[in-house]
């Protein structure tokens, strides 16, 4: 936290290189970038009439007296990094600060910061944000994956740069299948008859027609004196007779339409996994073998995909201009087909993979401690469930699913659903839900829903006397001892009430970053849960022990802190 000037977290700051505009509020700047917060109120003062934009959000300054006006706005429910921009008649002021992020001082609230301490707050955001992604890197690799085919094709394309993380579960899991492709296609490629002009010395013409005249007439440069001028043709031509003669050549051409499909998916292919390789290279929240790992599967796939690349049938193919998706020969033709169906794979959109990448990239802690959740739920019910063959199954969407299928598969029919639709009539009596994570069980004996997660990285703080209805006794007394604790917010434990009931669920839990877990019983077996080992386990361990094996039932919730 070198140079920083974040002494004072009541700050106006001149946001522009010429001091016009000035930004009033709970501020820090460290370094180069401005620190805000959520839920806070800002201002921005300038001179002479603007606009302020926030992502696509637009707000027009009001004049509050002569050559002064003022806009204000406020970041709710959004924690990450954002662009401020400030327009004149439409154009974009220079602004002194490019890099903008908003911070949650729930996060002081986790680690017991001060709310004045704008530096340890920062510095803990920082901590959080690297212990979310350093454990999602590390899950996200290690995991078995299994990327699937969507249901029917008319996928969704995306339109931003495909996920290396998506990249590399796909090239590692497809290898056999891409190898197989391109070993049908080599062996056996689609070619066209093609006829082309060349010019050939005299005694290699092989026929001659109308063509044939008309190339010797019109090309006199080709014409020499015949020392025998009995030859028929020097007879016909005065004396003289062709040295080079136009002859069209039929032959067989590799230079199809589909051959630059697959010429182009190989390349494609290359690139996305060297920039992969690249990115697991530069990685640092990957340890040294993971990485190794990681590395050396990827590696694999990229020698099998620069040994087709170098292949003899691709040295005449063009690049690709036209996808040729109505082609016979890719529909059906063995080889080219299974390499259509696996571009349609690597081209579906995986929110999954997109979203984490933009959670990343974005420093969107709430999506991230989602993603969190996720593996840290996959790991601990992998432990409970004595899981020995887990893979988790993503299926890009299709035609029959809005946003693609995402689920961790555990022994005995387990299975862990991230943010499964769960419909009116097949799951919900009344309208749709998607609570972010869906325990079944899916075996002939037991099948259907057990219970739900929602990770809600939110939470309320009991240092002082409520201003709330009092949910329990414990924070009762909580109150009474001016106790600082955190615990989960009414409204989400409300909602967990919702879930359980439109769902006929066992349990519903709320998974968020405080202190204490709580399960709220409509249902206990007093006699088996008496019988449970519960030796070295932590108390989120233990109750989701006992609402996975039904021993109790009811909402609750669990405390989930990162790092």
């Amino acid at each position: 936290m070198e140079n920083s000037e974040a002494k004072n977290v009541l700050l106006k700051i001149p946001l522009d290189k010429d001091g016009k505009y000035q930004l009033k509020g709970k501020i820090g700047v460290i370094n180069d970038t401005v620190y805000l917060f959520e839920w806070q109120e800002y201002r921005v003062i300038g001179k002479r009439e603007f606009s302020i934009r926030i992502g696509n959000e637009k707000t027009k300054a009001e004049e509050i007296n002569e050559n002064t006006y003022l806009a204000t706005f406020q970041f709710k429910n959004y924690i990450g990094k954002t662009n401020i921009e400030i327009l004149e008649n439409g154009k974009e002021v220079s602004l002194r600060f490019k890099n903008f992020e908003v911070l949650s001082e729930k996060v002081g609230k986790i680690y017991n910061v001060s709310p004045e301490n704008t530096e340890e707050l920062v510095r803990k955001h920082e901590e959080l944000y690297n212990a979310l992604v350093k454990y999602i890197s590390e899950k996200s690799i290690l995991l078995p994956f299994s990327i699937t085919a969507p249901t029917g094709f008319g996928v969704e394309e995306s339109e931003e740069p495909i996920s290396e993380l998506f990249v590399y579960h796909f090239l590692v899991n497809n290898r056999e299948r891409i190898i197989s492709a391109y070993e049908e296609i080599i062996k056996s490629p689609h070619r066209k008859l093609v006829e082309k002009q060349e010019w050939l010395n005299f005694w290699e013409v092989s026929e001659a027609n109308e063509d044939t005249a008309i190339s010797i007439i019109s090309h006199p440069e080709y014409l020499t004196k015949a020392e025998d001028s009995s030859f028929a043709v020097a007879e016909s031509l005065s004396g003289y007779v062709p040295t080079k003669v136009a002859q069209e050549i039929k032959y067989e051409s590799f230079d199809t339409h589909e051959n630059r499909f697959v010429k182009h998916f190989l390349n494609e292919l290359i690139a996305w996994g060297e920039r992969t390789l690249n990115a697991i290279m530069t990685s640092s929240y990957l340890t040294k073998d993971q990485k190794q790992e990681a590395i050396s599967k990827l590696k694999m796939v990229l020698g099998d995909l620069e040994y087709y690349a170098v292949s003899d049938i691709f040295d005449d193919v063009s690049e690709m201009i036209i996808f040729p998706s109505t082609s016979q020969v890719l529909l059906k033709r063995e080889g080219y087909r299974d390499l259509l169906q696996l571009w349609w794979e690597f081209k579906a959109y995986s929110p999954f993979f997109g979203e984490m990448k933009r959670a990343i990239a974005n420093k969107d802690i709430a999506k991230l401690y989602e993603y969190w959740c996720f593996f840290k739920l996959v790991e601990e019910l992998g432990d409970i469930l004595e899981n020995k063959r887990l893979k988790i199954h993503v299926t890009p969407t299709g035609e029959l699913s809005e946003r693609g299928d995402v689920y961790a598969e555990f022994d005995n029919g387990w299975r862990l659903y991230y943010n499964k639709r769960l419909i009116p009539r097949k799951w919900s009596y009344s309208v749709t839900l998607r609570p972010d994570f869906s325990l079944f069980m899916e075996n002939a004996k037991n099948a259907g829903l057990i219970g739900v997660f929602d990770a809600k990285f939110k939470l309320d703080v009991v240092d002082e006397e409520w201003e709330i209805e009092e949910f329990d006794e414990e924070v009762e007394v909580a109150e009474k001892t001016g106790e600082y604790e955190t615990w989960a917010k009414l409204e989400d434990i409300y909602k967990m009430h919702t879930y359980r009931d439109a769902l006929g669920a066992r349990f519903a839990l709320v998974l968020y970053p405080g202190s204490r877990s709580k399960m709220y019983l409509a249902k206990i077996d007093k006699e088996k849960t008496r019988n449970q080992a519960f030796v070295n386990l932590t108390d989120v361990q233990r109750l989701l022990k006992l609402v996975v094996l039904g021993l109790v039932e009811g909402v609750g919730y669990l405390g989930f802190i990162p790092g």
